[in-house]
């Protein structure tokens, strides 16, 4: 038995996967991860732009021109950067668990 086989992540039997394959894997995790992140970026913006809409607009303050256009701007940059921090909230950890086994 070639325990430096085995303490190197293979198999006492020699059978391993060829590194063609393994660093496809790793590429197409890769790919999984970013769709899972983009969409939960997505979600977030859309969260975000739905809860503006429950915000009543008073008259304290004029409309500014591009107010609306800075706003989404906002939001959107907030959502990629929530979703780009760690397990982003959650629900990109989710997805990628699930679409992985496929």
């Amino acid at each position: 038995m070639d325990i430096s086989r085995i303490a190197e992540g293979g198999t006492a039997g020699g059978t391993t996967k060829p590194q063609a394959e393994t660093s496809a894997d790793s590429a197409r995790d890769k790919k999984l991860r970013k769709a899972c992140r983009d969409f939960e970026s997505i979600f977030l913006f859309n969260l975000f732009k739905e809860m503006r809409k429950t915000i009543p607009h008073s008259g304290m303050l004029p409309s500014a021109p591009g107010k609306e256009t800075f706003q989404m701007m906002f939001d959107q940059k907030v959502a990629e950067d929530l979703s780009g921090r760690g397990e982003g909230m959650g629900l990109q950890k989710m997805l990628y668990e699930q679409l992985r086994r496929r």
